[in-house]
């Protein structure tokens, strides 16, 4: 495509506007890069920041019970106590709830003799706990290998630890003797006010491990604690890909970890660029505002001319103009694109006439090469019945030809079906008489089709055909069936007979004229398709010894068409 010719002027003014919107463009996209950079480390850093301040109130907590229970273990009368002496129980009680401060549901305390006779517990004493048959598994077991206290993960799977997050437990001795224990079980009622104090409104997913990666508390769903996966690892190229953001810190203390999954809140951003496109569209609006004044006595009449030439060229439409008032070079072209789009269509409108007449010709004579071909098969008849001394059936004959022959003579180019069927009624007649009871015609068609107009004298040269070629030289004579009727928007006529048939190169040879004893049926099938389209003429189906069925495919006609 050739470049337009335009002014240093302009071509320097876009240039202009051009350098103005790219900076600009470029700008934009490296604050949205900045910005966002700078949001996510923000974000990150928050994330790290929750993380690490809700280990270290675990951490606290734990600490907190631990101080709090070390000064009642050395006390004389919990030593008494765990030696089965007598103690002051009541006052060992009220140690324990005063340590709970009143929150005997977020915890449970248990003092346990290591022969299992003596225990003091706020609560039901679980199964794990059960001395001495316990003394050497588990929490139990691993406080006894230990001096201070151990901490460890409670088993999610016990029906009587679906409540109790993590236990403590410490092995009560004096000297070398191994008196018993002291457990505490630290419950989610306890972790879960602690963890929404810390994220203070904040949304996230916060979940609890073990150094070994057991998942002790999921704030969100409970069913996944347990022997599971931390966090779903998104699928590479999804939403939660880029949406979500995990965070981790561990206690060196517990060895507990503090899993966070956050989304990251996308509203900052989107108003950030939302800005930026504003501005971006209004400068964008601005210089496409300028180029299309720049652009609009230029471009726009050669876009017309090109759309105007694409029609032309798609749909064949050359009754399309252009506007040709301009007085240069451009309106120049139009003018004489418009008188080229005229003398194509006055050559057009020409050809399609003499397409018209020709055609016109081609039926007309179609039409005239059949009269004869009867006229002197049935004179040939007449002559017969005159010498065998059949005057009434000459005259019979001779009043059935003058019928015909009104009719074939007449002005009407296309008849309905009704009075097709009537003309081949009378020329029925004649052949009747000429075979004297051997030839039998049965005629079947759907009176809806009755009104539907076909080229005059279309149907009898198919049952002359018939005749002639296929019963006239069997003794016994024959059947012929004429069925019609309307099928997609065709009229489809049938003529079978139980002839001598004909094999399938002889049908060729008939179909393609190069067999003049059945011209009829070439004459016929020009005819329907110079009076149709593509689909319509004359099919042929025939097997030598069993008859031929002659396949009529006509368009259908409501109204009679008009040629002249």
């Amino acid at each position: 495509m050739g470049r337009y010719r335009i002014s240093y002027q302009k071509r320097l003014l876009a240039y202009l506007l051009f350098g103005g919107l790219f900076p600009l463009l470029l700008a934009s996209a490296m604050i949205l890069y900045a910005a966002d950079r700078v949001y996510e480390n923000t974000q990150a850093k928050g994330g790290r920041a929750e993380v690490q301040r809700i280990s270290r109130e675990i951490d606290n907590l734990v600490g907190s019970y631990q101080r709090l229970m070390n000064p009642l273990l050395v006390r004389g009368e919990t030593i008494a106590f765990l030696r089965g002496e007598r103690a002051d129980v009541e006052n060992i009680y009220g140690d324990l709830y005063a340590i709970l401060a009143g929150r005997s549901g977020e915890a449970a305390i248990y003092l346990l003799s290591a022969d299992g006779s003596q225990v003091i517990a706020t609560d039901d004493l679980p199964r794990d706990y059960r001395l001495p048959e316990h003394l050497h598994w588990g929490l139990l077991g691993r406080a006894v290998e230990g001096q201070d206290w151990v901490i460890a993960s409670a088993d999610r799977y016990e029906a009587d630890r679906r409540e109790t997050v993590f236990s403590m437990a410490r092995a009560i001795r004096q000297g070398e003797e191994l008196l018993g224990f002291a457990v505490i079980d630290v419950r989610r009622e306890a972790l879960v006010p602690l963890i929404q104090r810390v994220q203070d409104g904040n949304e996230g997913q916060i979940i609890l491990t073990d150094r070994y990666r057991y998942v002790m508390m999921d704030m969100l769903d409970h069913h996944r604690e347990g022997f599971s996966s931390v966090f779903s690892t998104p699928e590479e190229g999804t939403a939660s890909e880029s949406v979500f953001r995990d965070y981790a810190y561990s206690s060196s203390d517990t060895g507990f970890a503090v899993h966070l999954r956050q989304r990251l809140d996308s509203a900052p951003l989107d108003y950030l660029f939302r800005l930026v496109l504003m501005v971006d569209a209004v400068a964008l609006c601005m210089t496409a505002y300028l180029a299309y004044l720049l652009s609009r006595h230029l471009w726009r009449p050669l876009h017309s001319l090109a759309l105007a030439m694409r029609r032309v060229r798609s749909h064949d439409d050359f009754s399309v103009q252009v506007d040709a008032q301009r007085g240069d070079e451009i309106g120049e072209l139009a003018l004489t694109f418009n008188n080229l789009v005229s003398h194509i269509r006055t050559l057009l409108a020409e050809n399609r006439e003499r397409e018209r007449t020709l055609r016109v010709a081609q039926v007309k004579s179609l039409t005239e090469m059949i009269k004869p071909h009867f006229m002197y098969n049935t004179l040939n008849l007449i002559k017969w019945s005159a010498k065998l001394g059949d005057s009434e059936g000459a005259a019979d004959i001779a009043v059935q030809l003058g019928k015909l022959l009104r009719a074939s003579v007449s002005m009407k180019e296309f008849v309905t079906v009704a009075e097709e069927l009537t003309f081949l009624r009378t020329y029925l007649k004649i052949q009747r008489r000429r075979f004297e009871g051997r030839l039998k015609v049965t005629v079947r068609v759907e009176s809806s089709a009755y009104g539907c107009y076909v080229p005059k004298l279309i149907l009898q040269p198919l049952v002359e055909n018939a005749i002639q070629h296929g019963i006239e030289m069997a003794e016994r004579g024959g059947c012929i069936t004429i069925t019609g009727a309307r099928e997609d928007g065709h009229l489809v006529f049938r003529v079978k007979d139980n002839g001598q048939g004909m094999s399938p190169e002889r049908q060729q040879e008939v179909l393609a004229r190069r067999d003049d004893n059945h011209f009829g049926l070439y004459n016929v099938h020009m005819r329907a398709v110079l009076n149709g389209d593509e689909s319509c003429g004359v099919e042929l189906h025939s097997a030598e010894g069993k008859g031929t069925e002659v396949i009529l495919r006509l368009k259908h006609w409501e109204e009679a068409p008009h040629y002249d």
